[in-house]
């Protein structure tokens, strides 16, 4: 018996398996001669990366290495393997969707129980998937934020049922944790959030049980509440109104990351769909689950969504200096965002509201492993997982080229796209 994540499962490969993954599904050495390299911090010309079994042997001269295929990079560069921040993964195929745009490494802020052991197993076991971290059921008050979509999961009503929570979730080990605050839908339409007493109560339980905790924020307070309270980062920014210096000041010098998902806003307007579904190096790798979801006819947006307040906020981000990561928000029950394509419509949006391409790429790349502490990902580093992405052209003049994939590698391994 091995323990998975929490669960006792017995690992057993069938012939299926084997199927799935083929003879090509082992660890790879090989060199990519002439590529422009991103290495998730700093760009570099004609370098040349070695891999050896599925890790990252060196970087420079591969002159005399005739032991290895070469791959020829010319014109073409090599990024990191992009890590969606923020997603809500309930299918095993949305992990495939995101691993065939070039997205290696998944991290789900809230699911559901009946969904997260089957994508970690096959996170686990598979090569034809992205990578799955998961903080498994959220934080939220009974009736709050998470509880309307028709799965029940446990509510938190006190600081006892706080602490309890925690424990719960920690015996589950959970990669992190995730509370809930819905100060907009609280003062809109009067759906209950958690009181601060509960949300300090999660968040001290949290880091004593030496977990990151992470908060859902949508209005001013929300925030505020959160950077008090001690949570290591947020997931969407405020939403009640647009550029906050002060506020945006208070979480760089707390030293508090951010996510702000535009693609939330971008696919209820409708706007990045669009985009979308009118590029040709997007739509031939789209699913049929994806083109239906990009497609679908869209609910009338909630009151107040804007793009301008959004990005005004995020541009008070940016200027203030907080560490923002890319997160798409893929998900279901979120109109017109989907798992893969969606993450690069973020880093395009991100370039608008003020980062440089090259910031935007960090920000799916080096500032998402360092926040997690996924140490073994996010650059190309000797040590390094060869999690790794070819693109053509240079994304780092042109955001959108992420979209242009030529080559895709997690641990080493080729997905054959």
């Amino acid at each position: 018996m091995q323990r998975v994540r929490g669960y006792n499962m017995i690992l057993v490969v069938t012939f299926f398996s084997l199927l799935v993954v083929s003879w090509d599904a082992f660890p790879q050495s090989f060199v990519v001669t002439n590529a422009r390299v991103f290495d998730g911090k700093m760009v570099y010309t004609n370098m040349d990366v070695v891999v050896r079994d599925g890790r990252i042997a060196s970087l420079g001269s591969s002159s005399a290495l005739e032991d290895i295929p070469h791959i020829n990079a010319a014109g073409e560069t090599l990024l990191p393997g992009l890590i969606d921040a923020h997603t809500h993964t309930q299918e095993i195929g949305q992990l495939e969707e995101s691993l065939r745009f070039g997205i290696t490494t998944v991290l789900d802020m809230g699911t559901f129980p009946p969904y997260e052991i089957p994508l970690r197993e096959a996170a686990a076991t598979r090569v034809d998937v992205a990578d799955f971290r998961s903080a498994g059921i959220l934080a939220t008050a009974p009736g709050g934020h998470g509880t309307e979509f028709g799965i029940e999961i446990p509510t938190v009503a006190g600081v006892e049922e706080a602490v309890d929570f925690v424990r719960k979730r920690s015996q589950e080990n959970v990669d992190y944790l995730k509370i809930v605050m819905n100060g907009v839908r609280a003062a809109r339409s009067g759906m209950p959030t958690l009181g601060e007493d509960t949300v300090r109560a999660l968040v001290n339980s949290g880091h004593e049980a030496g977990l990151m905790v992470l908060a859902h924020v949508e209005s001013q307070g929300d925030v505020r509440l959160a950077i008090s309270a001690g949570v290591d980062g947020l997931v969407h920014h405020w939403r009640d109104s647009g550029a906050q210096p002060e506020l945006a000041e208070l979480l760089a010098s707390s030293d508090v990351f951010v996510m702000p998902t535009l693609t939330a806003i971008d696919g209820l307007l409708g706007l990045g769909p669009q985009a979308l579904l009118q590029d040709e190096r997007v739509v031939p790798y789209l699913s049929d689950l994806a083109y239906r979801e990009l497609t679908k006819e869209l609910p009338t947006p909630p009151p107040g969504i804007s793009t301008i307040i959004a990005n005004e906020a995020t541009t008070s981000l940016i200027r203030a200096g907080v560490q923002l990561l890319a997160g798409s928000d893929a998900f279901t029950g979120n109109p017109r965002i989907v798992h893969g394509a969606s993450l690069h419509r973020l880093l395009e949006l991100f370039v608008d509201a003020g980062l440089s391409p090259t910031e935007a790429l960090r920000t799916a790349t080096s500032n998402v492993a360092e926040a997690f502490d996924l140490s073994d990902r996010g650059r190309i580093q000797p040590g390094f997982r060869a999690d790794l992405v070819l693109v053509r052209g240079d994304p780092t003049e042109d955001i959108t080229v992420t979209r242009d994939i030529s080559r895709v590698w997690k641990a080493g391994i080729e997905l054959q796209r």
